[in-house]
C-alpha cells in the first residue's frame, strides 16, 4: 500500500512540474489573404503581434514571427514564446488589446489588420 501511495505522489508531482514548465503563451491562428483576396497558401508570411493598452500607446509586448501558411492559407502560431519573461509580465487586468500586422509576402512591410 505505501508503494502505490508513493507512486500516486510522485505522478502528480511529475504531472505539476509539467504543467509549470510548458510554455507561456497563447495559440493564434488567422486565414492570411493578399491585397487581392485570394488565399496566401503554402508561404511563409511576415507576422508581427504586439499587445498594447487599449489606446495602442503603451506596448506591452511584441512579437515578430515568419509562420508558413497551410494549403488552405492558415497559420499557427504561439504568441509569448519568443520572450517569455516579458510576456509573463503583461498585466492582462489592466485590460489588453492585441494589434495584429501581417506581410504577406513574407517579409517586414507590414499592413495593421485591424
Amino acid at each position: 500500500m505505501k508503494l502505490k501511495n508513493l507512486f500516486l505522489t510522485m505522478a502528480l508531482a511529475v504531472t505539476a512540474v509539467a504543467t509549470m514548465a510548458q510554455n507561456s503563451g497563447f495559440s493564434y491562428q488567422a486565414v492570411v489573404r493578399d491585397n487581392k483576396g485570394e488565399l496566401v497558401a503554402n508561404k511563409p508570411v511576415g507576422l508581427r503581434i504586439t499587445l498594447t493598452d487599449q489606446k495602442g500607446e503603451q506596448n506591452f509586448y511584441q512579437e515578430a514571427l515568419k509562420p508558413s501558411t497551410n494549403s488552405y492559407g492558415v497559420l499557427s502560431v504561439t504568441i509569448g514564446n519568443a520572450d517569455t519573461a516579458a510576456f509573463k509580465k503583461v498585466d492582462w487586468a489592466a485590460g489588453v488589446f492585441m494589434r495584429v500586422e501581417i506581410d504577406a509576402t513574407g517579409g517586414t512591410k507590414y499592413t495593421n489588420m485591424g
